[in-house]
């Protein structure tokens, strides 16, 4: 999705602009696809290919290798200010360095949505799945728990169910973005490419809501909050749930819990737990990686975080001890 021209109104809004589109080929066929958007950190210039290059053909390491040593030449070529290049690659190698800020994921939970009917999409989902959808719907039915596609709701209505958010944030220890860039990711890419999906209780109160991204049949649950209160009775399964019987219904053939857990990303492990009742067995996928190209300007932002790091920690030891 983030490749694609609908996600380029999105980041325009946000202030990210295209950098470039660039085809690979070999062969005499073409390979692979890659979109750059412009970003910055601590006023340094990178380039982000949002989960790509798309591969159409087999990606191997020497292609992956070839392509970002062509890619390499050409921001050189066009733009000396660039530090590093942040793209996927389903294969480690020695231009390839962990991410300096955000999070990456190489393992994901894709439920199929394929056959369409609720039953037969619950059968292929791993027995604690099946119980645990099909329970969570009768107890959010209990609750007095509705679900409705809110999509076109006002600016002013957004701020209310953005609050679960927040509540969730809290709970888990993440920072989640300003209101406007879930509201900008719903109104620039449309109904077409994302959709707004909203748990509220008997009281009309939101309690768990999805943002789902669209395209060509495919979803991806990309934001997710639901409020203390929800767990009570099992709020964000049964919304999930929901989604996909909806998603299915209108033709949707699959639905992407995005990230879990694995040797590169433990801190995904719990969240991982959760997703991995939806789907029979987890699917790879290409993780994102900084390639720099001024290297001591890299190192230099390198630097500087694992400092900050430190004093975080510096700081909250004293919290503790005090």
């Amino acid at each position: 999705m983030e490749q694609t021209i609908p996600w380029e109104a999105f980041e325009a809004a946000r202030g990210n602009q295209v950098w470039g589109r660039y085809v690979y080929e070999d062969g005499g066929g073409v390979v692979a696809y890659v979109m750059f958007l412009v970003y910055e950190i601590v006023g340094q210039r990178f380039l982000w290919a949002k989960h790509g290059p798309v591969w159409f053909k087999e990606q191997s390491p020497e292609r992956e290798a070839h392509l970002r040593e062509l890619l390499q030449a050409e921001v050189r070529r066009r733009d000396k200010s660039v530090v590093f290049l942040r793209l996927a690659a389903a294969f480690s190698a020695p231009d390839l360095h962990p991410l300096l800020n955000s999070i990456t994921y190489d393992h994901t939970y894709i439920a199929d949505l394929s056959p369409r009917d609720p039953e037969a999409i619950a059968a292929a989902m791993p027995k604690d799945g099946r119980r645990g959808v099909r329970r969570a719907q009768r107890v959010a039915a209990a609750a007095g728990a509705t679900f409705a596609d809110e999509s076109d709701l006002s600016r002013h209505e957004f701020e209310k169910v953005y609050q679960v958010l927040t509540e969730t944030a809290e709970r888990d220890g993440f920072t989640p973005h300003p209101s406007e860039v879930y509201w900008q990711m719903l109104t620039f890419l449309g109904p077409k490419h994302a959709r707004l999906f909203v748990m509220r209780d008997a009281q009309g109160k939101p309690q768990a809501w999805n943002l789902i991204t669209i395209y060509q049949r495919h979803t991806w649950a990309y934001y997710g909050a639901s409020s203390n209160e929800s767990r009570a009775y099992r709020g964000a399964e049964a919304l999930d749930w929901w989604c996909m019987r909806t998603l299915a219904d209108e033709g949707c053939v699959s639905y992407d819990l995005m990230g879990a857990g694995s040797v590169r990303v433990p801190e995904l492990y719990s969240v991982g737990q959760y997703k991995k009742r939806y789907a029979q067995r987890v699917t790879e996928v290409d993780g994102s990686w900084d390639m720099p190209l001024r290297s001591s300007a890299f190192l230099a932002l390198r630097s500087a975080k694992e400092a900050k790091g430190h004093l975080r920690s510096l700081a909250a030891r004293a919290r503790s001890s005090s």
